[in-house]
This record gives structure tokens, sequence and C-alpha cells, in this order.
């Protein structure tokens, strides 16, 4: 075995994601070989075994094969593995049907006995094929065992190899340099397309580089005049120059080596990066990319930012000596060619070689020496800056007496690992600011990238939290990944996780195959998504057109949801290896555990199941259970959502609602009989009691007097201690609202009796012994002012009744003043709010105005005083009648404080019942964009 045949192996793991997309790949591969298990001939694959085998034992093996080698019988073992147990389940199948007809002869039943013979020669050739499929897997366990030990016999050959040290390479060097003429000449022996000639070719990038550099030079000059104009490093740092200002910074050397390269790409038919003239051209564009990198890495909007001392102290040094570094892997790339970061090189004793070694290790010992100097990072990452330098000089060290592949592995080591160090602390931080952008940002951008992520404004955190641990635990598993192809020197561990994922391993009597596991996982997590879409397009594209109520639409989605659960967790087994008929065992040990110790949570279940099924309950009723009184907001697999009329949430379990006394108030309609008691003094004119009752009861806008219902009655109960007893019987539109309505009537009777001079005695307990004098008539009672009937009876509904408001605020960077007229004027108004309308600016003014979300708004101001405060009250829509909560108002208020605004928006009196949640979410949603369109639009101006 030479060392000339040592080739890097590992060309195929050049990117973690390439690995990962590897490994995604073997999924469908693994399915295709468990499905046509029936096509692996033993034979044909135990043949090609012993050609492997055979070819192993010769002295020269080349890393190649050996790669190849080792694919091949990991791919066979799968193959086998699938045969051993396809072949052992029919061998199974045939000894349980051939058992029976063991002893059957063939003079006794000839037909069976044919049978018989049937199934014997089956069985037999199910026997043979499980014995072979065992062999090949035998086989391939010790041929994999083989190819291993080589790979690392090899590895450890190749990194303690000596070449030439540097005193040897230093006399050999004079030898080197009258050499160079030779090998240049190679360098620009093009092979051309078509009707080029080298004289052409010149001139071509003569003409392409001067037009890339000029263009450069022009796209800087533009980008630095537009800076300038906007204020320059004067003004804040803004997201805006994050990427922008780097770029022009260097695009005279960008478009430069990208001309020259484009010229040489058109020009040349084979592979040009081969050709070092080639290399050369792109190594402008690279080295420019790199100090693009390195000004936006270390620029004010770049994580490095919040390192303490680093703007403006340090800054400049460091990122002079990352260009240094920069133009050491940008020189090795154009003398080393495409490998110039491999660890593993056919010839190692290469003199340029080993000095590109040396100036990248030192340009990295240079960058990790200086950073020990600034504040932020001097008592941080220590071990990492250590452990660099120490293996960095340890390298060197091994470079100068010869062990050139050791040197390569620790220096080219320490390199990779480092950059992908600053990739995960870059990929880790824009992840940080992006997820942080959809999780906080109110603007309406954000909102619609959030919704497309199916994401909703009350889960936004969550959800957006979750989908952040999954892409860094993503970035992470890649950087571990990549780690250990870097350092591992065998280049065999790779491949040994790729075959404990593929093929898996036994866990007592359980084979466990990762791949399998992952792929179950993917299936469920991927039909979950898939439910949720298809409950939402069910919800809003198929049910909004039937006509349904809406209790019965949140049952079937609900339901909808736990069959597609059940679906999905069943689809997950499956895939993940899961035999369904051990199901069973398991659903027997469920039952017996719910049985003893899960008898609540089944009973809350079933319960919630039934509650959907009969729906003696729906969202949006109002319902009494026990001592919990209000709207039920939501039916969940174990509880129900009941929202008290103290904007309490409180969580009932369904099997209370199922086993319990529960009082629907409106389950089929939401009429409902109030029952008032009233006793007058004796003496009173009893039939006008009854004509005042009956009277007040039907002057109520709640109380039915059309023949819908029975119609109000005052009736004469008995005789008190101390009052004549009356109960007043009314029917009223919603039963819900019973309170405020009582009230009403109740100040209304009070009112009346009082006018009509009919006194509401208390009980009296005391005894007084009193004489009977002349009664002197009784003084009147000044009648009072009569009310409004509106007032009268509606002026105590808003005290009882539910409303909802919310309150949004944005700083903006102007004068008190001018957000004053962009919130009064209608052609202010026109540019952040409405698509068209009137708006009188004064107390009492009206207002007509066309949302832009479609809606449109009127009313009148109520409260103006400039440039502070502002209130305006909502008119009622068509056809709706007076709410008991009032008008809806929107009040403006605003305060001034270091030449900033603060505007707050306040909308009040939305009531909180079923039918206005969607008044409400939209009142959120305007002025929440709206808002942010005023912030653009002032900061414009």
């Amino acid at each position: 075995m030479t060392q000339a045949l040592l080739t890097d192996r590992r060309h195929v793991l050049q990117l973690p994601f390439l690995w990962v997309i590897f490994i995604l790949s073997l999924f469908p591969a693994a399915l295709s070989v468990a499905q046509e298990e029936a096509a692996f001939d033993p034979i044909a694959a135990g043949a090609q075994l012993d050609e492997i085998s055979e070819q192993l034992g010769a002295e020269d093996v080349a890393t190649e094969f050996l790669t190849r080698s080792r694919a091949t019988v990991v791919a066979l073992d799968v193959a086998a593995a699938a045969c051993r147990e396809a072949s052992t389940a029919e061998r199974g199948r045939l000894d349980a049907r051939f058992e029976p007809l063991a002893d059957i002869s063939e003079d006794v039943a000839p037909a069976i006995f044919d049978q018989r013979v049937e199934i014997r020669r089956l069985l037999d050739v199910a026997i043979d094929r499980q014995t072979r499929c065992n062999g090949v897997k035998d086989y391939t366990e010790v041929l994999l065992a083989r190819i291993i030990a080589t790979q690392n016999q090899l590895s450890q050959q190749f990194l303690t190899s000596r070449g030439r040290s540097v005193i040897v390479l230093l006399r050999e060097m004079p030898a080197e340099v009258r050499a160079w003429p030779a090998r240049l000449r190679s360098t620009v022996d093009l092979d051309l397309v078509g009707n080029v000639t080298p004289a052409s070719l010149l001139w071509m990038l003569l003409a392409a580089g001067l037009i890339g550099a000029g263009c450069g030079i022009w796209l800087r000059y533009r980008f630095s005049s537009w800076y300038a104009a906007a204020g320059g490093d004067e003004m804040p740092v803004q997201m805006k120059y994050l990427f922008p200002k780097p770029l022009a910074e260097y695009s005279p050397l960008l478009l430069f080596g990208f001309a020259l390269a484009g010229v040489l790409f058109l020009s040349i038919e084979r592979d040009p990066l081969e050709l070092a003239v080639v290399r050369i051209a792109v190594s402008f564009f690279l080295f420019g990319i790199g100090c693009v990198v390195i000004d936006w890495a270390t620029g004010p909007l770049s994580p490095s930012a919040r390192v303490k001392g680093l703007i403006p102290d340090h800054v400049q040094p460091l990122r002079l000596r990352l260009r240094f570094f920069i133009l050491t892997l940008v020189a090795s790339f154009v003398f080393l060619g495409t490998e110039w970061l491999a660890i593993r090189r056919v010839d190692p004793d290469v003199s340029g070689r080993s000095v590109l070694i040396f100036l990248v290790a030192f340009s990295l010992i240079y960058v990790l020496s200086y950073l020990g100097r600034i504040p932020g990072i001097k008592g941080r990452i220590r071990l990492v800056r250590y452990a660099g330098a120490l293996a960095l000089i340890v390298g060197i060290l091994a470079l100068m007496v010869g062990y050139q592949n050791f040197a390569g592995y620790l220096i080219h080591g320490v390199t990779r690992t480092l950059l992908a160090l600053a990739i995960l602390w870059i990929l880790l931080w824009f992840g940080l600011v992006a997820f942080d952008y959809l999780a906080t940002e109110k603007s309406a951008g954000a909102a619609k990238l959030r919704a497309s992520l199916g994401v909703s404004e009350r889960a936004s955190r969550t959800g957006i939290g979750f989908m952040q641990l999954v892409a860094d635990l993503v970035i992470w598993i890649g950087f571990v990944v990549y780690l250990i192809y870097v350092w591992d020197e065998s280049g065999t561990t790779l491949d040994r996780l790729v075959e404990l994922v593929v093929l898996g391993g036994a866990v007592g009597n359980i084979q466990l195959v990762p791949l399998n596991i992952i792929g179950g996982i993917l299936v469920f997590a991927g039909l979950l998504v898939v439910i949720g879409w298809m409950k939402r397009w069910i919800d809003r594209r198929w049910l909004q057109h039937i006509v349904m109520e809406r209790g019965a639409r949140e049952a079937l989605i609900t339901l909808f949801g736990y069959v597609g659960f059940i679906l999905a967790v069943l689809f997950g087994l499956t895939q993940a290896g899961v035999d369904l008929g051990g199901l069973a065992i398991v659903s027997g040990a469920l039952a017996l555990g719910i049985g003893f110790g899960m008898q609540e949570i089944a009973n809350n279940f079933v319960s919630g199941l039934i509650l959907l099924f009969e729906r003696p309950i729906r969202t949006g009723d109002f319902i009494t259970v026990g001592d919990v009184e209000g709207f039920v907001r939501s039916i969940r697999i174990r509880a129900t959502e009941i929202e008290t009329l103290d904007n309490q949430n409180v969580l009932v379990p369904n099997s209370e609602l199922i086993s319990g006394r529960v009082t629907n108030w409106v389950l089929r309609d939401t009429y409902g009989r109030l029952r008032i008691n009233v006793g007058v003094a004796y003496g009173s004119d009893i039939e006008k009691a009854r004509e005042i009752l009956e009277a007040v009861a039907h002057e109520h806008p709640e109380v039915i007097t059309d023949g819908r219902a029975p119609a109000p009655r005052a009736l004469f109960m008995g005789f008190g201690d101390s009052s004549l007893d009356f109960e007043l019987r009314v029917r009223i539109l919603r039963i819900d609202r019973r309170f405020s309505v009582r009230s009403d009537i109740n100040f209304s009777i009070d009112q009346a009796f009082r006018e009509a001079k009919i006194r509401i005695p208390f009980p009296q307990r005391d005894l007084h012994l009193i004489s009977y004098p002349e009664q002197e008539p009784e003084p009147e009672v000044p009648p009072k002012e009569k009310e409004d009937e509106g007032t009268r009876t509606g002026m105590f509904q808003l005290y009882d009744s539910i409303t909802r408001s919310h309150r949004e605020e944005v700083e903006l960077p102007v004068s008190i003043d001018e957000v004053w007229s962009a919130i009064t004027e209608i052609d202010s108004i026109k540019q952040w709010l409405a698509k068209d309308g009137e708006f009188a600016a004064h107390i009492g003014g009206r207002f007509s105005l066309s949302l832009r979300d479609g809606t449109d708004s009127s009313g009148r101001i109520d409260i103006f005083l400039p440039p502070r405060r502002m209130r305006l009250v909502v008119a009622m829509r068509e056809g709706d009648e007076l709410l008991a909560s009032g008008p809806t108002t929107i009040e403006f208020s605003l305060s001034e404080h270091d030449k900033k605004t603060r505007l707050s928006v306040s909308v009040s009196g939305i009531p909180a019942s079923e039918e206005w949640e969607e008044d409400y979410r939209r009142s959120v949603d305007r002025w929440q964009n709206g808002l942010v369109e005023l912030h653009e639009l002032l900061a414009r101006r």
C-alpha cells in the first residue's frame, strides 16, 4: 500500500447541509429496499462481496476504492437485513400452515396431501432464502469491519509519514525557482474556444477589467454621495446600510474580479479552475467577498458591536489582521487549486504547500493573539483561543521537521473550525434577530409574514419560539457534524454514524432504526401541519357557505382535528417501524391504567365527545353550572371554558356538565321570564299599583309586548306581614341581560310609585303603643321631572353590561402640533387611515370616513381640546338598536417630551358578546396598522 494513492476521500462531504440532504435521501431508499426485497439476489450479492474481499487483500488499496466498497457493503447489508426479515416472516407463516398437515398420508386424503407437498416445497424455498440472506448479512458485517480497519490503518500511516524537512526544502529552493518559468508557461497554455486567440483574450481581459473596475468606482461614488446626503457617519446606525455599505466599498475589486473570471470561463473549454490564471482572476473576487464579510462582521450593526471595547478602538487593527488571513487563504487557493484546504494531498513533499500552510498558521496566530487585547473578549472564549493557538504552534513545529501531513491536519482543522465558529455565530445572530422581529414587530409586513407562517397573533411568541428552537437545533447539529468531518482523520466516523442511522441497532429484543424514527416524526409533524391547514380551509371556505350554527361548525372542526391527529399518530408509528399489531397489548395496558388512575381524564374526554355530538351547550350560550354563571367560550377535550360576568375565565370539567345540573338559558331561544316581587303598603290602591307595574313593564324595550310571548302581568300574590305582595312577571328578549333589565324596572317602579304616592313599606319588628290622633293629610311629594325614556330604561344597563376596550400607543419624532394636524385634517387622515370621507374638527362636528380595512365609521366629536385631547362618539350602525353599554368611543391623547410626541388611541364601549368579537378584532388591527402608517408618514416628512 503506497502513500501515492492516498487522497482526500471526503470530497462528498464538503458542506454540512449536503450531508443532511444525503441522510434524508436515504429515507426513500430504505423504503424501496424494504418494498423490493423480493428482487434481492443473495447469490449475486455474495459474488459481489467476494470480489470486494479479494481486492481488499491486495497490497495497494486506494482510499476511493475503500469508500466505494464501504457504501456498496452497507447497501447490501440493508438489503440482506430486509431479505432476512421477510424470509423469516414467510417461513413462520408457512410453518403455521404446514404443522396441521404434517401427519397427512397420501392414501387418506390425496388432495390435502398434494397441498401438503406444495406447502413443504414453499417452506424449503423460504428456509433456503433465509439461510442465504443470513449468510450475506454475516458476510457484510465481516467485510465492513475489514474496510474500517484498513481505513484506520491508512489514516495512521498517512499522518505519521515524514517528508522533507524545512532545511532540505530550503536547499532545494534554487532548483524549484529555476523550474518556475516552465510551470508558468504551462499555466498560460490555454485551450481556447472558437476563434479566440491569446492576443484577443488579452485585449478582452484588459477591457473587461477596466469596465468592471470603472463600474465599481462609479457605484462606490454614488453610494458615498447618497450616504453623505442621508447624514453619513454622524447619523444613528440604520439597518438599511447593513449590507450595501461594505458592498459599495469593495465594488471595484468585486466587479474587476467578476469581469476577468467571466471572460476566462467563457473563453476556455476545459475545466477553468484547474488553471492558475483563472484562479488568479477568481481570487480578486474572493478577496473582495472576504473583505465585505469582515467589514460587516465587525461593523456597528453586527453582533460584534456588542463586544465591549471593539468599536472604535480595536476594529481597524482587527480588520487588518483578518484581511491578512483572508489573503493567505486566497493565495492557497491560487497556488494549490480547488483542494486548497484539503487535509490530504497526493504528494506531501511540496515546498509551496509548506510555505502556504505556514502563512495560514501565522496569520491565524496573529488574529488570535490580538483578540486577547479586546476588553470584551479578554476574559472570554479563552479555551478556544488557547487551544487553537497551541494546535497552530504544534503544526508549525511539525511542518519544520517534515511532518507535513500532520501539520496540514492540525492547521487546516483549526482553520476550518474557526471559520465554522464564525459562521455559527453569524447564523445564530441572524436567527435571533429574525425571530425577534417576527415575535415583537407590530408592522403590517410582520403581521403578514406571521400569517403566512400560520402563527396567530395571540400565540406568536410561543409558535415563533418553537420555530427558533428548531432552527437553532438544525444549525448546531450541522456544526457538530461538520466538526466531526474536519477532525475525523480516518474518515470513518461519519460513515459509522450513517450506518447507525440507516441500519440501527438492537436494544434488548427491539431493533431501533433512527432513520425510520426520524421519518416517523417528520411524517407525524407534516400531517399535523396539513391537518391544521385543512381545518382552517374547511372552516373558511366550506362551512361558511353552509347553513349551520356556529356550535355545530366548531364541533365538526374539533372532531375532524381529533380524527386527523389519530391518523397522524398511526401513520407516524407505521413509518417509524412500529408493529401496529402490538398496539393491542398497549391498548390493554392503557385501559388498565385508565381503570385505576386515569378515570377522571377518560371521563372528561368522553364527556367532551358527548358535548360535541349531543350539543346541550354551545359556544356563546349563557349557562349556569353550580355557582358558576357566564358565557361558554370554548369546549375543549378536557374542560369547557366559561367567561363569567366579572370577566373571569373558569374551566369546568366536562364531566360536571354531563352528570351535573346545568341551566342553559339560551338553548332553544334567548327569551326568558323575570319575576319581580314588589310590596305596597296596606291601604294603597291595589288596582292602581297593578296598572303601574304593568305599564312600567310595557315601557321597557327589552320586554316582549308584541305577542311573541305572554304580555307582562302583575299578580296579587297575598297579604304579607307589612305589605300587600305583588309579583310582576315579564318575558324579555335576552335572558342573559336579566340583571340590568331587573334593575331598570325596579328603578322605574320606585319612581312611578313615588309619583302616584304609593308607598313601599319595610318590615316592622318593634311593638309600639301609640294613640291615634286625627291624621293630618300627608304632604305631597313634588313630582320629579320626567326623564327621557332612553335614559330611564338604559342608564343603569351600562354598569351591568360587559364591554371591551383596547389602547394603542406610538411615539412620533415630530412636534405635537404636527401630530394634531395629522389626526384632525381630512387630507392627512386620508394618507394613513381612511380612503375618503369628511371630518369637521370642532365640538359637535360630524365625521364620516371610509376606512382602509373596508368598513365605514361615522359619528360626532364629543370632546375637542387642541392640541392635547379629542374624543369621538361612533354612531350606531343602521338597523342596530341602542346598546345597554352605550355608544363606542375613540379618544386621542397627546403628550410631548424631548421633541417627540406620544399619541395614545383608546377605543372603549365595544360589547364583549360573541357577535361583537369580529368588531373588536377589526378595531385592534385597524389602529395597530394605522399607527404604523402614521409613524412612517410623519417620519418621511
